[in-house]
């Protein structure tokens, strides 16, 4: 099993968080179950993780990023303050 590093160590919950902050209205929307609303927020985050990365992202690190843009997303915004 592995283990998560803080966001300033991992890409992937960096990029989860900047993504949920720079799109509040999709996290919103994931949230209230809006359609479509996850998967542009999935897609933002998959594309910013690549261009960060330089390159295709796997199969896994896709997958630990969505769960980390699902848990970013489902937190309100500022409960972590």
């Amino acid at each position: 099993m592995t283990t998560r590093l803080g966001a300033v160590d991992d890409p992937i919950a960096a990029v989860a968080a900047q993504t949920v902050q720079a799109w509040p209205d999709l996290a919103r929307g994931t949230r209230t179950g809006r359609p479509k609303a996850w998967g542009a927020l999935a897609a933002r985050g998959v594309t910013a993780l690549r261009e960060r990365l330089g390159r295709p992202l796997s199969d896994e690190e896709r997958r630990s990023l969505w769960s980390a843009l699902w848990d970013a997303a489902g937190k309100e915004p500022g409960a972590d303050r």
